[in-house]
């Protein structure tokens, strides 16, 4: 009976970690950001006249290979994942590579914020939408590989 126990908790457990397991997930990136200006260097004798923030709307996202700052951005192909066709896809295979893959959200005002891509994924796809207000962009992530690649 005590073999059965374990057994039946061994399974539980197995089943609970697959529901946990990352394969697929999505990056929204923020509609608008709020920024305030900060002045690093003020000459001598100046002052700022007035404290200014402002709001930025989103404009677009991209992908980097290893840290944005070192300037690897990916382009886009058109391809097939998980048998949807995609217009804006890359691959982020970690197997293959040995640095992180990062996207970039990209702001009107020129700010850019960063955010790692799960080292499980392989591919990702960018979707947008837009109303007559904002833009929008998410990315989309999947354990499988991309495929028709052009």
């Amino acid at each position: 009976m005590k073999g059965k126990r374990l057994y039946s908790g061994m399974i539980t457990i197995a089943c609970l970690a697959s529901v946990f397991t990352v394969n697929a997930y999505q990056i929204d990136c923020p509609k608008e950001m709020t920024i305030k200006v900060k002045v690093e260097e003020m000459p001598d004798g100046w002052e700022i006249s007035e404290d200014r923030t402002y709001t930025s709307s989103f404009f677009n996202l991209g992908l980097f290979y290893d840290k944005p700052a070192n300037k690897a951005s990916l382009v886009p192909a058109r391809g097939t994942i998980d048998g949807q066709q995609q217009k804006l896809v890359w691959e982020v295979n970690h197997v293959k590579d040995t640095a992180p893959y990062y996207v970039v959200c990209q702001y009107a005002s020129g700010v850019a914020i960063t955010k790692k891509i799960d080292l499980s994924m392989k591919s990702c796809w960018a979707l947008y939408s837009e109303d007559k207000d904002t833009k929008q962009g998410s990315l989309h992530c999947s354990v499988s590989e991309a495929k028709n690649l052009h």
